[in-house]
């Protein structure tokens, strides 16, 4: 009688011990359907606060070097070097060659424009879906001030 019962013990605990391995399949699966959605998203977010810092920066950057430029304080080089220092901070640093002064009039007052652009790679390349880079720019126009 006692024999008896071990083995029914033994045969109830091989149960209990294929269901957990079943669940824990199941919990696999469901791990592996769901984990590149979290991946995407994670790395989506990361995407967008990393071209958000990238348009800050450049914004500051025309808008300093603009403002340098309205009150005389610097030449176009001094202007281009500013923008190109400050873009340095980025994952792709703004090149000499990305920044734009130039002069206009702008209701008939004199102007300076400044034009800081960063070449954009994304870390996430998707095929079809998204480009794998582009051209974010930022123009500050500001009237110059007169000498004196």
């Amino acid at each position: 009688m006692r024999s008896r019962m071990v083995t029914m013990a033994g045969r109830g605990a091989s149960h209990l011990r294929r269901l957990l391995n079943r669940q824990g399949g199941q919990s696999l699966v469901e791990l592996g359907f769901l984990l590149p959605f979290f991946l995407v998203i994670v790395i989506g977010i990361v995407e967008v606060t990393d071209s958000m810092n990238a348009y800050v920066t450049i914004t500051d950057a025309a808008r300093d070097a603009a403002r340098l430029g309205s009150k005389n304080l610097a030449t176009d080089p001094q202007m281009k070097a500013l923008a190109v220092t400050e873009g340095a901070r980025l994952r792709n640093p703004v090149q000499t060659s990305d920044v734009t002064v130039t002069h206009t009039t702008v209701g008939g007052v004199n102007a300076v424009k400044v034009r800081v652009c960063d070449h954009r790679t994304l870390l996430l390349h998707v095929a079809l879906v998204l480009p794998d880079n582009f051209l974010m720019c930022s123009e500050t126009t500001m009237r110059v001030l007169p000498t004196g």
